[in-house]
């Protein structure tokens, strides 16, 4: 930088002197013309020494203004510009790489925080009891917040039987803390229980009024009849594709069959309640069938769809098969309607005496026969469960 401030001043002059320096043509041509033409010399003088003296002039006005010409300012605003031009740059790019590393930077800090904030609060929940989305006081700070005065640490003036009175105080409060508090948890899980039982029992209630809304008389002939079985006295007989038992005496029956035609069957038509089991029971058995083998082990409090009664026995859905559970282990609980229809009360009218005769499904009367333990089972009121 430093030779090139003092070599482009000297390159400058050098190219202005040499300009300078170099002749008009038209004197020369003015000069040949009037050799040709044999003008007198007084005249070629003349026309010699005017533009001559025009040169001349000319020459000492850009000599002059040249010398008012600063070179060090032209020097120094150029090398200003070229290095203004570099240091621009210099700084735009300075300035991004600051940008880059001050993101970095934050980032990084962003991170840092987070993690020795998330540790901190592991920390902190290991040691106060905290959790991860509330603070749970502990029944220390619960005391020293109702009475600061008494957790005061020891002072000088005070004697060691007063600090000890007030230590014996503080226990006290803390215990006095923990009654009210457990008794406050026994009041709020009341409310809770009887809440969920005063809901459920409007469910129930719901569910029983539109049962009832649903339900309507009907009236009909029944589809066909079948043998008479005179050992038990009962007719087969179908009815809405369900087949029934009619128990009709010996007496009647025959003309029971004779006017079947006639026979009219009454009852009640509703829509039908859906029910789940929940075990009552600590542990009970879930077996194949009645009295069968043992699938499982249900505990207390597991809710199972029912499907229906046979006999004592529930019939669950345990874990996407059929499964039995006796009387004794388990509560039925209206949850719900189905979207069918079920009848109810059904009894058969004898067309020419008029006896009313009931009606019992077939899947009511398909059971399980019922044996001597599940007699004892049922009998004793005895829970089927491991012992």
């Amino acid at each position: 930088m430093y030779y090139a401030k003092k070599i482009i001043p000297i390159l400058i002059l050098t190219i202005f002197y040499s300009c300078s320096s170099s002749k008009p043509k038209t004197t020369v041509q003015v000069s040949s013309k009037s050799k040709k033409k044999n003008i007198s010399s007084s005249k070629i003088k003349k026309t010699i020494s005017s533009p001559s003296q025009k040169a001349d002039t000319q020459k000492k006005d850009e000599l002059k203004n040249w010398q008012k010409v600063d070179f060090d300012k032209l020097e120094s605003d150029y090398f200003s510009k070229s290095t203004g031009q570099k240091d621009t740059k210099k700084i735009k790019i300075e300035n991004g790489q600051n940008k880059l590393k001050n993101m970095e930077a934050v980032s990084e800090n962003v991170i840092i925080e987070t993690n020795l904030e998330n540790f901190q609060k592991l920390n902190t929940n290991r040691k106060n009891g905290y959790s991860n989305s509330l603070r749970v006081k502990t029944v220390y700070e619960i005391a020293t917040e109702t009475q600061p005065n008494l957790f005061l640490p020891h002072d000088e003036f005070e004697t060691a039987r007063e600090y000890k009175a007030r230590v014996t105080e503080q226990v006290k409060l803390m215990k006095e803390i923990v009654q009210m508090t457990s008794q406050k948890m026994d009041i709020r899980n009341a409310q809770r229980i009887k809440i969920a039982k005063e809901k459920e029992l409007k469910k129930v209630s719901l569910i029983q009024s539109l049962m009832a809304e649903s339900s309507s008389n009907l009236e009909f002939s029944p589809n066909d009849i079948g043998r008479y079985n005179p050992e038990k006295e009962t007719f087969p007989v179908v009815l809405h594709d369900v087949q029934y038992q009619i128990s009709v005496p010996r007496e009647e029956a025959r003309t029971f069959k004779e006017n079947f035609d006639s026979i009219k069957i009454k009852g009640i038509k509703q829509l039908k309640p859906k029910y789940d089991i929940s075990i009552t029971a600590k542990k009970a058995h879930i077996r194949s069938r009645p009295n069968g083998s043992i699938i499982g082990i249900a505990s207390g409090g597991d809710i199972f769809e029912h499907v229906q009664d046979e006999d004592e026995w529930h019939k669950i859905n345990y874990k996407g098969q059929f499964g039995f559970t006796h009387q004794n282990n388990a509560d039925l609980k209206l949850v719900d309607i189905a979207n069918e229809y079920e009848y109810l009360d059904l009894v058969a009218i004898h067309p020419t005496t008029g006896s009313l005769f009931a009606m019992i499904s077939v899947d009511e009367l398909v059971k399980a026969p019922l044996n001597l333990a599940s007699r004892k089972i049922s009998e004793s009121g005895l829970v089927d469960g491991p012992k």
